[in-house]
């Protein structure tokens, strides 16, 4: 799986989905319950986000959930805490309640859109592409969702993986319409583009995806940008920049699948 796949990248900040609590449905708890349990939820996401206590943070979420078994903020803070640790198939079970919960109060669109990107990011977890397209689509569609460039890389993804390249290159293009700093959507297209043979609007996507945002020339996340830029280029011919490039790529992590790969490349060029 590739390292831009990383669960806490693909996650805003925890903080944010407290902004989820306002569901308007028939709820089976009283009212104290439904207080009480927001502020479990809120106590678990400040222990998570501020001190890392995953546990606690787990347990308090539990609490909420046994106070009032239809807070759909509850699971989807849940979800995100499972989802960073790599509980992938506990995320996944989660992001589906909290879907089913919304749709059954009539939540707000962007709750539901977030919810449903995070099933999805859940779901690309287990390399499970295909049944990531649906929960994605719908979020990518809904313009309620306040972050669509998300979702549409994610999308892009998901057809990448599945060698749908026409249909990844179509959602990459529209994530970075939506997110132009988003450096991870751009290496996506630099990915589709190098599958598809066309080298030209594949460095190009390369080039973005490690200047269009400071963080991004530093990040190892990126590794693999200035790996597959170096390639991309030395196809084209241009090798003293593919030189610089693989340099660069090493700089990032000698020891990792990449900087090693970067490393080879450098060793044949001698």
């Amino acid at each position: 799986m590739s390292l831009s796949l990383c669960p806490r990248h693909l996650l805003p900040s925890v903080l944010a989905l407290l902004t989820l609590l306002s569901g308007c449905g028939p709820r089976s708890a009283n009212t104290q319950h439904i207080e009480q349990a927001g502020r479990e939820v809120q106590l678990a996401t400040a222990l998570y986000m501020e001190e890392g206590r995953v546990a606690e943070a787990i347990e308090h979420l539990r609490q909420a959930i046994e106070l009032d078994p239809e807070s759909y903020d509850a699971f989807t803070v849940l979800g995100t805490i499972h989802l960073g640790q790599g509980n992938f198939t506990g995320a996944e079970a989660d992001f589906r309640r909290a879907v089913e919960l919304m749709l059954e109060q009539h939540a707000a669109g962007h709750d539901i859109a977030t919810a449903r990107n995070y099933l999805g990011a859940s779901l690309m977890a287990q390399s499970r592409f295909e049944d990531a397209l649906e929960p994605i689509t719908l979020a990518a569609n809904d313009e309620l969702f306040q972050t669509p460039h998300m979702a549409w890389g994610n999308l892009g993804f998901c057809y990448l993986e599945l060698q749908r390249y026409p249909e990844a290159i179509a959602a990459l293009i529209r994530s970075v319409e939506l997110g132009p700093r988003f450096c991870t959507g751009y290496y996506w297209l630099g990915r589709a583009y190098f599958e598809t043979q066309d080298l030209e609007n594949a460095e190009m996507a390369l080039v973005r995806s490690v200047e269009v945002d400071p963080s991004c020339s530093t990040s190892p996340r990126l590794q693999n940008a200035w790996r597959l830029r170096g390639e991309v280029r030395a196809q084209l011919g241009y090798r003293d920049d593919a030189l610089a490039d693989f340099e660069r790529c090493v700089e990032l992590g000698s020891n990792s699948p990449d900087g090693r790969a970067c490393q080879r490349q450098l060793d044949a060029a001698q």
